[in-house]
């Protein structure tokens, strides 16, 4: 087959898988939009911003067990002691979130770690309180979006992220009609969006049948018992905690910059823009995990540069031309001082989808090979490199939204330059 079918039939597969991530990441904007049209909007959404980031560090663990599906799908014994290792990891991170709800441990991580203000800290909390489900759906959902990728129903996958965004919406639409609190209309369409998709996702696993025992050609060398997948999960869900323990430390530099208030609403909203495309790339990593026995490594990296390059010319295109503001009003509402903070940042974010796509590609070809421990090392190499870049733009002197995206793009540069130093020399000794 030439080397253009075969990256045809490599965007065919990644498409699908795309729309779902596009779809998933289309909720944080949308619900800033809705937030943006409420009373006390800039409240709300630095609200929501910190919320979420609170909710996903408590979701962090379970967020490569997508990966972890997709890689352990070949034998039933694998998925068997991955399953129950879904439900015992997922159920944990709910309680832990519902515990991070408890007035007493809310103060500590809030208000003192995060530097939540008096007037959010009661906003942040109610949220958190709504969503305390989300671990559990999102790792549930993982799992069997991990089987339907492996069986090559990417579609199905997208099917589900469709429902998802259906939901998401309605609530909105719901909630802003009603004239209910922009905190309860966030909170309920974040954690019941997922769960929509978790449903439905579970339903057509089970109809297309990829839940069945796989047909086993050959006896590849997986986990099949509980210790067995912890030990080769816990780099993959180290990597995560990692990661987005430091995206939840970046809020409170954010919080303690000169324009700390207006700047805990600027980069969330800044930053759900962004996702609405980088996301689009992440499912390039499945795509390598997939095929990376059956095509080239040229060929796969390849891809990877062109999905990423595609999707960075599409933030381009929206932050660094003339429509830009009126694109950005779409989102965040006509508020002209926090569209000015919001427009700098999408264009120093301009690269952030093509260095997500190649963070993606290496963490692709390292799981493949078994080099887990190498994503989570890269990770704390990235997180640092972040943290410190955002603390030092903050202390020269740039407003929060603007060092925290410095932080994100030098962060990301110098943890893919690792990656690429791993999978390039040391896997191949």
């Amino acid at each position: 087959m030439s080397q253009k079918r075969q990256l045809i039939q490599l965007w065919q597969q990644f498409i699908p898988l795309c729309l779902s991530d596009v779809t998933m990441a289309l909720g944080d904007p949308l619900t800033t939009t809705t937030l943006a049209h409420l009373p006390d909007s800039r409240n709300n959404i630095a609200a929501l911003g910190v919320a979420k980031a609170i909710a996903v560090f408590c979701e962090s663990p379970i967020i490569m067990l997508l990966h972890a599906s997709n890689a352990l799908a070949p034998t039933q014994a694998s998925r068997q002691a991955l399953w129950k290792f879904t439900l015992m990891i997922s159920g944990a991170m709910s309680l832990l979130l519902s515990l991070t709800a408890t007035p007493a441990i809310f103060a500590l991580v809030g208000e003192k770690w995060l530097n939540v203000s008096p007037e959010l800290s009661d906003r942040v909390r109610s949220i958190v309180m709504i969503v305390i489900l989300w671990p559990l759906a999102i790792g549930w959902r993982r799992y069997f979006q991990g089987l339907l990728i492996h069986a090559g129903q990417g579609s199905a996958v997208a099917q589900a992220s469709l429902i998802r965004l259906a939901t998401v919406i309605g609530i909105l639409a719901i909630g802003s009609i009603l004239k209910i609190a922009g905190t309860t209309i966030a909170g309920t369409s974040l954690v019941l969006g997922v769960i929509a998709e978790a449903v439905t996702v579970t339903y057509l696993a089970k109809k297309l049948k990829v839940t069945y025992p796989p047909k086993v050609v050959s006896k590849p060398e997986l986990p099949h018992s509980l210790a067995a997948v912890w030990k080769f999960y816990a780099p993959l869900g180290g990597t995560m905690i990692v990661v987005w323990g430091a995206r939840a430390a970046l809020i409170g530099i954010v919080a303690r910059a000169n324009d700390g208030e207006i700047a805990l609403a600027a980069w969330p909203a800044a930053w759900g823009l962004v996702l609405v495309i980088a996301n689009s790339t992440r499912m390039v990593q499945q795509i390598i995990i997939r095929n990376q026995k059956i095509i080239s490594t040229q060929l796969l990296i390849k891809f990877s540069i062109t999905v990423g390059m595609a999707c960075s010319m599409i933030l381009l295109f929206i932050s660094g031309t003339p429509l830009s503001e009126t694109v950005i009003g779409w989102f965040i509402g006509n508020d002209q001082e926090l569209i000015s903070r919001v427009q700098p940042v999408l264009l120093i974010c301009t690269a952030v989808p093509f260095l997500v796509s190649m963070q993606n590609a290496v963490q692709g070809f390292l799981v493949s090979a078994g080099r887990t421990w190498a994503v989570n090392h890269a990770a704390w190499i990235g997180a640092i490199a972040m943290l410190g870049t955002a603390y030092f733009a903050m202390q020269l002197g740039q407003n929060g939204a603007i060092a925290a995206s410095l932080g994100m793009l030098i962060g990301g540069i110098i943890e893919i330059g690792y990656l690429a130093w791993i999978w390039r020399w040391k896997t191949k000794k």
